[in-house]
């Protein structure tokens, strides 16, 4: 089923070693403890008076605003609080003095969030920075804005845990949402839990990340979640596959792709046997959208695409059943890399926007 060349580099550390120079297996393995690191630095960071806000915007590109993704999806819901996240230069018009503005860069030099923090600061907007140091951590200390620092030296995508812990924490303290600290440790646990399948030790016909990425190679990949942090998590997915496997994908979410992106698959087959599929399950998902889901895959979908697998959440709280379904694509997505020969950290194409940006 296999390339037996392919099975046999995942499952040896040795021969992954070769083809990630750069250790972005060691960062995906380290998650957890990151997770546990993320927590205590939040708790700890000073906040001065940070008042409870009307609304909450958080700026961020990238690795970097993922986090408020997850934020977003996950509290919509269940505070009173809007949580909107800015991935632009310019501001809502609604962004006032009572509005948090969260400005998150792990660099601390992206500068579309820069741009956006001097746009809160003259409205009079409460503003507070997560970086691990740059540009945004010399404003942080030169005007007395709260700043949560992170570690550095990684990849932003490969900071997710600094990105998304500090921000539920600091919502938690600014008294946005109830305590978060049991949900956190549920959720470290089943991270612990998941890096002990899909670690490369576990060999590939046991360990279903690998055999995902395997489906994926060749293919494009194309991730289904439903509404709320499911998607979110299906979003997250497509790009890890396009910065660690330097591969396409594509991302939508029921209910909302059942009024456009269905009619799509009365092409012939031809076009869509290239497709892969894996759909981001939640056994709690209002009996509607498991409807939808199962008529889609299985009536309409089935037969006319390479694969389709599925991934059901786990856990109890929402933050341990979004990450239960977030960190196998991290996992998938670092397989994929390695199977196409490729180093998973180097973001080639980002650079060279970078640099000719800076010559502009």
């Amino acid at each position: 089923m296999y390339d037996e060349r392919d099975v046999q580099l995942l499952d040896s550390r040795e021969e992954i070693a070769k083809v990630d120079p750069s250790g972005m297996t060691r960062l995906v393995e380290g998650l957890p403890e990151q997770w546990l690191e993320a927590e205590a630095i939040a708790r700890k960071a000073e906040l001065g008076k940070l008042a409870t806000p009307e609304r909450v915007v958080v700026l961020g590109m990238g690795g970097s605003a993922i986090g408020g993704d997850f934020l977003r999806s996950l509290l919509e819901t269940k505070v009173k609080v809007p949580i909107f996240v800015n991935r632009s230069y310019a501001l809502p018009a609604f962004v006032d003095e009572r509005t948090l503005v969260v400005a998150s860069s792990y660099s601390g030099n992206t500068e579309e969030t820069l741009i956006a923090c001097e746009a809160a600061k003259a409205r009079g907007a409460a503003i507070a920075a997560i970086t691990t140091g740059g540009e945004l951590a010399r404003r942080a200390q030169a005007e007395g804005w709260p700043l949560i620092r992170l570690p550095g030296g990684l990849p932003p995508r490969a900071a997710i845990g600094y990105s998304f812990v500090p921000l539920l924490v600091l919502m938690e303290r600014v008294g946005v949402c109830p305590p978060v600290a049991a949900d956190l440790a549920e959720a470290h646990r089943v991270l612990v839990s998941l890096r002990e399948r899909y670690n490369p030790d576990v060999p590939t016909e046991k360990n279903k990340a690998k055999q995902i990425a395997l489906a994926f190679k060749g293919k494009l990949p194309l991730i289904y979640g439903s509404e709320g942090w499911k998607g979110a998590a299906a979003y997250r997915w497509k790009t890890q596959i396009n910065e660690n496997s330097k591969a396409p994908a594509v991302w939508n979410a029921f209910p909302e792709l059942n009024h456009n992106e269905t009619v799509g698959w009365e092409t012939p087959p031809e076009v869509t046997r290239s497709f892969e599929v894996v759909v981001l399950r939640d056994k709690r998902d209002l009996d509607r959208i498991q409807t939808r889901i199962e008529v889609t895959t299985r009536e309409i979908m089935e037969g006319a695409v390479s694969g389709i697998t599925e991934l059901w959440a786990e856990g109890e709280s929402e933050v341990a059943r979004l990450f239960s379904l977030v960190y196998p694509g991290d996992w998938v997505s670092l397989y994929l890399a390695l199977a196409y020969r490729i180093d998973p950290t180097p973001v080639k194409m980002i650079d060279l926007l970078k640099n000719r940006l800076a010559s502009a």
